[in-house]
C-alpha cells in the first residue's frame, strides 16, 4: 500500500452542501473507493460561498466519476 503522504488527491466534484458532499464520501468509502471531503464546516451561514471539495486519489479518478454517475442515477454499478 502506497504512503498516504505520496498520494495525489484531485477534485472529483465540488458541494454548496457539506451534507451531500459527506454522502457522496460515503457512497465512494463503500464502493472501495477512498475519498476525502474538504471544505467549510458550517452550514447556512452563506451557503455555496466556500464550497465544499470530494477529492478522490488521482489513480482512482475514473472509477469514482463512473461511481460519481452511479450515485446520481441512484443505480448500482455494473
Amino acid at each position: 500500500m502506497a504512503d498516504p503522504a505520496d498520494v495525489e488527491w484531485v477534485l472529483l466534484r465540488s458541494f454548496s452542501d457539506r451534507s451531500q458532499a459527506e454522502l457522496m464520501g460515503e457512497f465512494l468509502g463503500r464502493e472501495g473507493i477512498q475519498a476525502s471531503v474538504e471544505g467549510a464546516f458550517s452550514s447556512g451561514v452563506l451557503p455555496g460561498v466556500a464550497g465544499v471539495r470530494v477529492m478522490v486519489p488521482s489513480d482512482k479518478l475514473t472509477e469514482a466519476r463512473e461511481a460519481a454517475e452511479a450515485f446520481d442515477g441512484g443505480s448500482p454499478r455494473a
